[in-house]
């Protein structure tokens, strides 16, 4: 059992070295007026959809300084540390619905980075005025702001155009369906329920993602967990015939 902590450390490092090389190769100077494009494409989707409210959420929230920080706060203590939380509590109470879900996050995570190679999107907050290249929305970047945290000089750490799908949403999402999955208690399921909520005002308060980029971010975790249900049923098959094999050869009588 021991040896598995090991692995499962082994794992989340070898997935956050795959984003560093994914973002690496990106070339981000090169890429910034693409994910500008599409970033705009989003906006004029929502436009015509009448969902383009994110301005109008930010503001509500930049009102005051109570509602901003609470705002910073849900985006930025809503996603890591609820995620090893709940990596821990499922390891030690509950291991193979664990497995299922480490299967999940893997897949997501997979998924994810081809869609920010692809299709690198640009957040609502690089539209305030400040980045060449892109058009004044009136969006806010509120951690760097009023927290004077990111900015250009923290882009070396992680991708700047990776708003397309949230894997904010996703793995918010994740946690409420797997704590619903694994627990009964009312208070456990209503944190499932609560999180991605929490997260969802979060990303779109703090100019971090858009609507739609939340609504990839759970069709994300949908394809995740059918692409999983499936790789859990080929393995039973593959286990049954093995079994079956098996079981045929031992009836088989040697040759004389």
């Amino acid at each position: 059992m021991w040896l598995d902590i090991p692995f499962e450390i082994g794992i989340l490092v070898g997935v956050y070295l795959i984003y560093g090389f994914c973002k690496s190769g990106l070339g981000l100077a090169e890429k910034s007026a693409l994910a500008y494009k599409h970033a705009l494409d989003i906006v004029h989707l929502e436009k015509t959809l009448g969902i383009f409210v994110e301005p109008h959420v930010q503001s509500f929230f930049l009102e005051t300084s109570f509602r901003i920080d609470l705002a910073n706060s849900m985006y930025t203590f809503g996603y890591y540390p609820p995620l090893f939380l709940f990596a821990i509590w499922a390891y030690w109470r509950h291991r193979d619905k664990y497995r299922t879900m480490r299967t999940v996050f893997l897949i997501s995570s997979t998924l994810a980075f081809i869609c920010f190679a692809l299709y690198p999107t640009a957040p609502p907050r690089f539209f305030d005025g400040s980045n060449p290249g892109a058009e004044n929305l009136g969006f806010v970047d509120s951690l760097v702001v009023y927290w004077g945290v990111g900015g250009p000089s923290s882009q070396r750490f992680y991708n700047p155009y990776a708003a397309m799908p949230s894997c904010h949403l996703a793995w918010a999402l994740m946690i409420g369906v797997g704590l619903w999955w694994m627990t009964k208690s009312r208070w456990g399921r209503a944190i499932g329920v609560m999180l991605p909520t929490i997260m969802l005002v979060g990303i779109v308060a703090t100019a971090n993602h858009f609507i739609l980029d939340a609504v990839g971010g759970a069709a994300l975790l949908g394809i995740s967990i059918g692409l999983a249900a499936l790789f859990y049923r080929l393995k039973d098959r593959l286990a049954e015939r093995k079994q079956t094999v098996s079981e045929c050869c031992e009836e088989i009588p040697p040759a004389i």
